[in-house]
């Protein structure tokens, strides 16, 4: 099953065309580099898992940039989807959406990765170091059109970052349905998660962060 296959059951997805890799900020924090213990196929595997949400057409071009970052970051964090300028929360009905949960959501996500909040804005991380509010900026986008398309009708679920798509529900349903890090049995260790968090598979997201909540920055100091 390729990228193509994909697509063509999908009809929220990422644009065809690569926008401008962004400028970075100057002194705004940056992340170290992440633990990063993948194997030659690990490596490989975690390159394509963060295809996955590019056109194929494009996996020529971002696949070295994507290795660049991996080797260099230990994640890949997909910068060049990262959008241009401050990320801040406006006001709600400044968001596009069909729906008020959809939109009141999306300012909880930009107010988490503010540069006058997040602790690695560029990241993603909010803050303790690891919370994050998803894995890359692909993620980041496709869940924000997922948002500006939510009905109550509908129910959003994600997985550590990952938009697993709508599922169909009622007005008394949940909007969105978020867990992070999940790691079950022998795995449910710091060495294993490092390795599922360099491939791509999980994100954690400490107490507010990864479930998009925005407490200010008098719940972190």
């Amino acid at each position: 099953m390729d990228n193509d296959y994909i697509s063509k059951s999908m009809t929220i997805k990422l644009e065809n065309c690569l926008p401008e890799y962004p400028k970075f900020e100057e002194g705004i924090r940056r992340a170290p580099k992440r633990e990063m213990n993948l194997n030659k196929n690990e490596i490989a595997l975690a390159l394509k898992n963060a295809l996955r949400y590019i056109p194929q057409e494009l996996h020529k071009k971002l696949a070295p940039e994507f290795l660049d970052e991996l080797l260099n970051h230990g994640h890949i964090y997909g910068y060049r989807f990262r959008p241009e300028g401050r990320i801040y929360g406006k006001p709600v009905n400044e968001y596009m959406g069909k729906c008020l949960e959809g939109k009141a959501f999306q300012v909880m996500i930009d107010n988490n990765l503010d540069f006058e909040t997040a602790l690695y804005p560029y990241e993603l991380v909010t803050y303790g170091e690891t919370g994050a509010v998803c894995q890359n900026w692909m993620q980041y986008r496709l869940i924000k059109k997922y948002l500006e398309n939510l009905t109550h009708e509908n129910t959003l679920v994600c997985m550590s970052g990952h938009p697993l798509g709508f599922f169909k529900s009622s007005p008394n349903s949940p909007r969105v349905i978020n867990t992070n890090g999940l790691m079950i049995g022998e795995f449910d260790n710091q060495e294993d998660f490092n390795r599922a968090n360099a491939l791509g598979v999980a994100n954690y997201g400490q107490m507010t962060a990864g479930g998009w909540m925005y407490i200010g920055p008098q719940g972190i100091v």
